[in-house]
């Protein structure tokens, strides 16, 4: 799912570039669009190779490690599936898309089209760096072929939609698919907010104080603790908060 979404967000973003390009005439700047997004494939590899490298030079102990990766990834998860993967999201970036290009080709600074093409597609692969770091420090070693798993199927279906979007220009539901994932990933941030106080705590960087009851949820990484209960309340009240802020626009904007 995570490779599906991040994916999709630069596949839209690249093709948008490209078919903008193609009805202004303007073939003969594709190969920047082009550069600028493989550029950002090599980046994230880069990426990738320098997180693994920065964990094992650091010595940290694995709960720690496991504990600051989940965290991070858990805030970001959750800004990601409320501000970024809104459904005004797509039009944003199109908007955003559309002045860039104009102001790009009138000036003849053909290089900023690759410039544009890497932030937009970079920033997808260092999310999915970021989350993808997360399981995996998450994941028993027996699991990882699991993970592969799943990076393997997303990377299969993306290159469908491709095929489909550039050979068909069919029209996907995208803002359904924007809000249906933002649930997708509030979940995740949920679950992920739990294990990193856990993880922490047995790094003893947060303390422990227990519930009057004893429970514990693996699966959705609730434990009976105080501090590992209210972190991951606060990750809902983020987001039922927001709702109530959007829904309140909304009716005025009404």
């Amino acid at each position: 799912v995570i490779l599906l979404r991040e994916g999709l967000e630069a596949l839209l973003v690249v093709i948008a570039l490209t078919t903008v390009l193609i009805r202004t005439e303007r073939r003969d700047a594709l190969r920047y669009v082009h550069l600028g997004w493989l550029a950002a494939l090599l980046a994230g590899g880069a990426t990738w190779a320098a997180a693994q490298s920065l964990i094992n030079i650091s010595g940290a102990s694995r709960e720690v490690m496991e504990g600051v990766a989940a965290l991070l990834a858990a805030l970001v998860l959750l800004y990601v599936g409320i501000w970024m993967h809104s459904k005004t999201h797509a039009a944003h970036w199109q908007a955003y898309i559309q002045r860039n290009i104009s102001t790009r080709l009138k000036s003849g600074t053909l290089w900023g089209l690759a410039a544009l093409a890497f932030v937009a597609v970079y920033r997808e692969v260092f999310e999915t760096v970021l989350f993808y770091q997360s399981l995996l420090t998450q994941a028993a070693s027996a699991q990882y072929s699991f993970v592969a798993g799943g990076f393997v199927v997303g990377g299969l279906l993306l290159a469908v939609l491709a095929w489909v979007l550039i050979r068909y220009s069919v029209k996907l539901p995208i803002a359904k698919f924007f809000s249906t994932t933002t649930y997708l990933l509030l979940g995740l941030a949920f679950i992920l907010m739990g294990k990193a106080v856990s993880a922490l705590q047995e790094a003893a960087i947060i303390g422990i104080a227990p519930l009057p009851i004893s429970f514990e949820w693996d699966w959705i990484g609730v434990k009976s603790t105080w501090q590992g209960v209210l972190a991951q309340i606060s990750v809902l009240l983020v987001f039922l908060v927001f709702i109530a802020l959007s829904r309140r626009q909304q009716q005025t904007s009404l």
